[in-house]
C-alpha cells in the first residue's frame, strides 16, 4: 500500500472515530439536559400542588376565624335578650352563624381536593365539632329565651364545646403546618420536598 493510500485510510479512520466520539458527547449532554429539564418540570409541579394546598388550607381557616367570631358574637346578643332590639340583633347573627357554616362545608370540599385522605379526615372532624358546638348554642339560647331550669346545665356543656373547638383549630393548624412543610406525600420518589423551614402561614 502506498504512502498516499495509507495516510488516507488513516485520516478516514481517525475522523470516523472523532465522530463517534462528538457522537457520544452529544448524547450525553442530551441525556443531562434531559434529566435537567425533566428535574425542574417536577419541582415546578410541586411547587403548584403546595402553593394549592396552601391556597385551600388558608380558605379554610379563614373560614374557620369567621366562624369563631361570630359565636361569639351570637352568644354576647344571646346574653342580652329581652327587648326587641337584641331579638333582631340576635337573629341577625345567628343567621351570620348560619352562612358561614354553609361557606365552611364548600371550603372543606375544595381543601379535600387538594389535599391527602388523612388531611381531608382532620378538616371533616373540625366541621363535627363546628356543628356540635352550633348544636351547643342553639339549644343554650332556646334554654335562656325560655327560663328554663336546664340553662345552667346546657351553660357548662357549651363551655366544654367551646374548649373543644379552640383545641380542635389549634390541633388542626399544627397538622396542617406539619402537612405543608414536608409535602412527604407529594415528594415521595422523587427525592424532593419544601425544605422544612418553609412557612406555610398567610
Amino acid at each position: 500500500m502506498d504512502p498516499t493510500t495509507k495516510g488516507a485510510i488513516i485520516g478516514a479512520c481517525a475522523t470516523a472515530v472523532g465522530a463517534v466520539i462528538a457522537w457520544l458527547g452529544a448524547r450525553a449532554q442530551a441525556k443531562a439536559a434531559l434529566k435537567a429539564v425533566q428535574v425542574q418540570v417536577r419541582a415546578q409541579r410541586l411547587d403548584g400542588l403546595w402553593q394549592m394546598r396552601r391556597a385551600a388550607y388558608a380558605d379554610f381557616l379563614d373560614t374557620i376565624e369567621v366562624i369563631r367570631t361570630q359565636i361569639g358574637l351570637t352568644l354576647g346578643h344571646a346574653n342580652h335578650q329581652g327587648g326587641g332590639s337584641s331579638a333582631a340583633e340576635l337573629l341577625d347573627a345567628r343567621e351570620r352563624l348560619l352562612g358561614s357554616t354553609s361557606d365552611m362545608y364548600h371550603k372543606c370540599t375544595l381543601l379535600s381536593l387538594s389535599v391527602t385522605a388523612a388531611e381531608a379526615a382532620s378538616a371533616r372532624r373540625f366541621t363535627n365539632t363546628v356543628d356540635g358546638v352550633i348544636r351547643d348554642v342553639d339549644a343554650w339560647i332556646a334554654a335562656v329565651a325560655s327560663g328554663s331550669p336546664e340553662q345552667a346545665e346546657l351553660s357548662q356543656r357549651l363551655d366544654r364545646g367551646l374548649l373543644s373547638l379552640r383545641d380542635t383549630i389549634d390541633r388542626f393548624v399544627e397538622e396542617g403546618r406539619s402537612y405543608l412543610q414536608t409535602v412527604q406525600d407529594l415528594a415521595a420518589g422523587t427525592g424532593m420536598g419544601r425544605p422544612t423551614g418553609s412557612n406555610p402561614s398567610r
